[in-house]
């Protein structure tokens, strides 16, 4: 998926703590150029205060 897409879906949902991990060591500037790779915690109900942390790639 991409990041730019998943971004999109998380604040619609209510997320408004989300980081962006690139698996290069590379900042995340422009979301629309990685692509998800993982995301801490996947499937498991958290609230919306706690930060989400999604791991992408180039």
């Amino acid at each position: 998926m991409n990041a730019e897409a998943l971004d999109d879906e998380l604040s619609a949902l209510g997320f408004k703590k989300v980081i962006y991990n690139a698996d290069t060591g590379k900042t995340v500037l422009l979301l629309s150029n990685w692509t998800v790779t993982s995301i801490d915690n996947a499937g498991i109900e958290q609230s919306t205060d706690e930060a989400v942390v999604v791991h992408v790639t180039k």
